[in-house]
């Protein structure tokens, strides 16, 4: 049999090793954005590198988002229980959710210096919105998406271009209404800033349904050895604009953390491009059955460490500025 005619499959192992990726992105992003005096300004000599670095690791969060979409259709395409489906999701989020925002409402209370300079004072709205500490956002985000998630899949499963199209219109508008770009469009206070648009999952909610036909792209790009070319070189591209465009806001005097950001126009088209590339290649060429790899391990432990990276990363840069 032709191999080109065989079905690309994503296995566990390559599935932790996407999330490594995922992961180590994050844990760029925020040492960078940790550095005492801003590698980003206009005025700093290594603005390029870290603003690279930092526009090409915002792969992080839409890698998880696409995973998740990916994952639970794999599962559930055949035939899903609301019931199993929904206490699953609970009792496989939560928990640690719950341990890591209560650890950290009572390390800002007590160290109040530490604590992320936009928070909700109280502690029920913090649980409610993921803002115990500045990346918990993830958590109610991908949540709302779990809820939808029974109504998408019977969608997909029936107009799969249409639903994708439409998920990517859904960002897209959304964005252009209702998030914070570089002026406040609304005056709401759960719309505004960089943290908390992050919770709202229309500002992420195409690359879950992108998750969700990846198979489909996958299964293209393996009939042509060009189109997977075509896709890398779309990548480079890709990257360079969102480099480019955040460098040029920075210098025009754009607060670099705005300038930054995940849901971005450019980082969109760079992000969506990314998980194409990445899954494909990983789905396509990581065939090591070795589960115990340390990419592997280390993704598998992804959420755990997500959860609770930024205390360690306090600590480190408490001491390493002692």
């Amino acid at each position: 049999m032709n191999n080109k005619s065989k079905k690309i499959s994503l296995s566990l192992n390559g599935t932790n090793v996407l999330k490594a990726i995922a992961i180590l992105s994050v844990l760029i992003i925020h040492i960078l954005s940790s550095v005492k005096i801003s590698p980003f300004v206009s005025d700093s000599n290594f603005q390029l590198i870290a603003v690279s670095l930092d526009q090409l690791a915002r792969i992080s969060v839409p890698i998880f988002v696409a995973l998740s979409g990916f994952g639970l259709l794999c599962k559930y395409s055949k035939k899903i229980s609301l019931k199993e489906f929904y206490f699953k999701r609970i009792f496989k989020i939560i928990p640690q959710y719950l341990l890591w925002s209560i650890t950290f409402y009572l390390l800002f209370y007590f160290i109040p210096s530490w604590g992320p300079s936009s928070q909700q004072p109280n502690f029920l709205w913090q649980l409610l919105l993921g803002r115990a500490d500045y990346h918990l956002y993830f958590v109610p985000m991908i949540f709302q998406i779990y809820l939808i998630f029974p109504v998408l899949l019977t969608l997909f499963k029936r107009w799969p271009k249409t639903i994708l199209l439409l998920g990517f219109a859904t960002q897209m508008i959304w964005w252009w209404f209702f998030s914070y770009q570089d002026y406040i469009v609304t005056d709401w206070k759960y719309f505004q800033g960089d943290g908390e648009q992050y919770i709202w999952m229309t500002n992420w909610i195409a690359y879950f349904i992108l998750g969700m036909y990846l198979p489909i792209i996958w299964n293209w790009l393996n009939k042509k050895n060009y189109r997977i070319i075509f896709i890398f070189v779309l990548w480079i591209m890709s990257a360079i604009f969102a480099i480019y465009d955040s460098i040029t806001k920075i210098n025009d005097g754009v607060d670099p953390l705005y300038a930054l950001k995940f849901t971005r126009y450019p980082l969109f088209l760079y992000s969506s491009i990314a998980i194409v590339l990445f899954s494909f290649l990983v789905a396509k060429y990581f065939k090591t059955k070795n589960e115990n790899s340390i990419l592997a391990v280390f993704g598998e432990k992804s959420y755990s460490i997500y959860l609770g990276h930024t205390l360690f990363l306090r600590i480190a840069v408490f001491l390493i500025y002692l």
